[in-house]
């Protein structure tokens, strides 16, 4: 393999692990796939598959649009309480023994009396997560970005948000992400393999002038 030829074995390297690493595993992790969109809310009831992507596991829950109050990004985010407290889940694809990072966006409902909204996630160390809605509005939800890593123990993983509160005013979600988390020994390897690639170009450089 000739100096050119490496230089793009390397550029190649490169780009496809950080595709890789940067490609999320949740599937409708924005919940911008939906089926209806003529609706401000949508309620989806215990083991419902119309949520794209979700399972509703537990009572039901609301697909909020724009219209009720904005989202972290898009047109949609979802209220963890339909008509009470629920719980989404999927199964995702994993590789056992690969740490991956979990990520979110969390607020909540403000429209109750209830001020503290919590929620418990599966995967992570973290567990349970609050979000104060005191001094939120529509326009000013205050999202807050959460990310946890953690290990995977098999080749399917299930990621599951379920609400702690009562009512029909929850805990609200958006921008779920599931992404691979280079381990130590990879990361290194693609470092040497761009930092001989650099040597390369500077030593063509010199030749040149």
């Amino acid at each position: 393999m000739n100096r050119t030829q490496f230089a793009i074995f390397c550029l190649s390297v490169a780009s496809c692990f950080s595709q890789a690493i940067a490609a999320n595993l949740v599937t409708n992790g924005d919940f911008e796939s939906i089926e209806n969109t003529s609706r401000a809310v949508q309620t989806f009831g215990s083991n419902s598959q119309d949520l794209t992507g979700w399972i509703v596991g537990l009572n039901s829950v609301d697909l909020v649009s724009n219209s009720v109050w904005n989202s972290a990004s898009g047109s949609y985010s979802l209220d963890l309480n339909g008509t009470k407290k629920g719980e989404i889940h999927q199964f995702i694809n994993t590789v056992n023994g690969q740490h991956y990072q979990l990520s979110f966006d969390l607020a909540g409902n403000f429209s109750d009396g209830l001020a503290i909204k919590t929620l418990s996630v599966n995967l992570g160390p973290n567990g349970i997560y609050k979000f104060d809605t005191r001094g939120k509005s529509a326009s000013n939800m205050g999202w807050t970005h959460y990310t946890s890593t953690f290990v995977a123990l098999s080749n399917s993983t299930t990621l599951s948000f379920l609400s702690n509160v009562r009512g029909n005013a929850g805990p609200a979600l958006d921008n779920i992400a599931v992404t691979a988390v280079p381990e130590p020994e990879t990361f290194a390897m693609l470092m040497t393999g761009l930092g001989l690639m650099g040597a390369i170009a500077r030593r063509r450089n010199k030749t040149r002038a």
